[in-house]
C-alpha cells in the first residue's frame, strides 16, 4: 500500500490511469464473438448494473454513503458490460449517494444491442428512448408497476381468463397457465421541454414464466417481438445479468477493489482504476487463451482464470519486463502450466454464457406441456 499512497497522491497518476481505462475500454468492450442460440440475432448482450465500495470514514464528505450509521463513506461504481467482450464498455465513480438510472446514458451505440437491467434503471422514459434508437431491453417489472393489458400474443385454447382491457394485478392471481405473453400500455412523463412536461404512451411487451417451486410468475419487460424470444427465451436471456454480478466479485476478490484503507481521494481513485486495468487485462489475455484453445476453450471459466492470473501476476510481469531472449523459456513454461490448471476438469460445466444461448437453464426447471388457461 507504501508505494500506492505515494504514487496515488499525484493527481497527474490518477489522470493517467483514467485514461488508460478509457483506452481499454473503447478497445475491448467490443464482441470478440458473435452470440449464438437464440441471441444470433442481436449484435451484442449488454448488461448494466453498479457495486458500492466502502471507504475510509475520512472521505465522507468526497464519497458520501447512504447508510451512515455504519458506513461514513462510499462510492459506486457504475458499469456497462459487454458479455462478449474482454471488459467494460463504460466505468464511472461516483459516491454512493448518486442514483444509477440517472449515470446511464442511452445513444445510438445501442443500435441492435440488447440491454439487461435491474430495478434500480427501471423507468418508462429509458426504455422508450433505447426503442427509438434502435436498441432492445429487458428488464423485471416493478412491483409499483401495474401497466394496461391491451392485446394477447398467444391465444389459447378453449375457455381462458379475459386479459384485453384489465390490469396486470388483476389477473396474474386467476391465471394457471405456466407463461403469459401480453402487450401492455403505459403513461410517463417526458423531460421538461421549452418549461413544459409532457405526457406519453407506450407500448411494451410483457412476458410472464411461472416459478416451477412458488409457483408464482417472474414478470419482465421488454420490446423484443415475440417473433425473435419466446417467454422461456426472455426468462432465460435475463439470467446473463449475474455476468455483471460476477464481473463485480472478481474485480473485489481477486483485484483488491474493496481494498481501500486510504483516507485520502486520489489514491482510492488510482487503486479502482488499477483494479480495472488488471481484470481487462486479465480477460483480454483469457480471450486469448481461449482461442488458442479452441473447443477447449469453452472449459475455461473467468473465475477459475481470475484466480490463476491473480497466483501468476507475478511471474507475467517479470515476463514482460525481460528481454526477449531471456523470456522465451519463462514463456513456455508460463504457458504450459496456465493452459493446465486453466481448464475446468468438469466436462460437462457449462459456461454462463453458454446456458443463456442454449436456452438450457429453465428447460429442466419449467415445462409449458399442456398449458392450462
Amino acid at each position: 500500500m507504501t508505494w500506492a499512497a505515494r504514487l496515488g497522491s499525484t493527481p497527474a497518476l490518477v489522470s493517467f490511469l483514467k485514461s488508460v481505462v478509457g483506452y481499454l475500454l473503447t478497445k475491448v468492450a467490443e464482441p470478440n464473438r458473435a452470440l449464438g442460440g437464440a441471441l444470433t440475432s442481436f449484435r451484442d448482450l449488454v448488461v448494466t448494473d453498479a457495486t458500492v465500495i466502502r471507504l475510509h470514514d475520512l472521505l465522507a464528505k468526497a464519497f458520501p454513503a447512504c447508510r451512515t450509521n455504519h458506513t461514513q463513506a462510499a462510492l459506486k461504481l457504475h458499469t456497462v458490460l459487454s458479455v462478449n467482450g474482454a471488459g467494460p464498455r463504460s466505468i464511472k465513480i461516483t459516491s454512493e449517494r448518486v442514483h444509477d438510472g440517472p449515470v446511464f446514458r442511452v445513444g445510438k451505440w445501442v443500435k441492435d444491442r440488447l440491454l439487461l437491467f435491474d430495478l434500480a434503471y427501471f423507468r418508462f422514459q429509458l426504455f422508450s428512448c433505447i426503442t427509438r434508437n434502435g436498441g432492445f431491453f429487458i428488464v423485471r417489472l416493478k412491483k409499483s408497476a401495474d401497466p394496461l393489458i391491451v392485446e394477447a400474443n398467444r391465444k389459447w385454447r378453449g375457455t381462458s381468463v379475459p386479459l384485453i382491457g384489465r390490469r396486470v394485478s388483476e389477473v396474474l392471481e386467476r391465471l394457471q397457465r405456466d407463461t403469459l405473453d401480453v402487450t401492455v400500455e403505459v403513461a410517463f412523463k417526458r423531460r421538461v421541454y421549452a418549461g413544459i412536461r409532457h405526457t406519453d404512451r407506450e407500448r411494451f411487451r410483457l412476458v410472464g414464466v411461472r416459478d416451477p417451486v412458488t409457483r408464482e410468475y417472474h414478470l419482465y419487460l421488454t420490446n423484443i417481438p415475440p417473433a425473435r424470444l419466446s417467454p422461456l427465451d426472455i426468462a432465460q436471456t435475463y439470467a446473463a445479468r449475474w455476468v455483471v454480478e460476477l464481473f463485480f466479485r472478481e474485480l473485489k476478490s481477486r483485484f483488491r477493489a474493496e481494498d481501500m484503507p486510504s483516507s485520502k481521494r486520489q489514491v482510492v481513485q488510482a487503486l479502482v482504476y488499477a483494479a480495472i486495468i488488471t481484470l481487462v487485462v486479465s480477460r483480454t489475455l483469457l480471450a486469448e487463451l481461449r482461442k488458442k484453445l479452441g473447443a477447449l476453450g469453452r472449459r475455461v471459466p473467468e473465475e477459475r482464470w481470475a484466480a490463476l492470473f491473480a497466483e501468476s501476476a507475478r511471474e507475467i510481469l517479470k515476463l514482460v519486463l525481460r528481454r526477449t531472449a531471456d523470456a522465451f523459456l519463462l514463456a513456455r513454461d508460463l504457458d504450459r502450466a496456465l493452459i493446465h490448471e486453466a481448464v475446468d476438469p468438469n466436462v460437462r460445466r457449462q459456461l454462463l454464457r453458454q446456458l443463456v444461448e442454449s436456452g438450457t437453464q429453465y428447460q429442466h426447471r419449467i415445462s409449458l406441456g399442456n398449458a392450462r388457461p
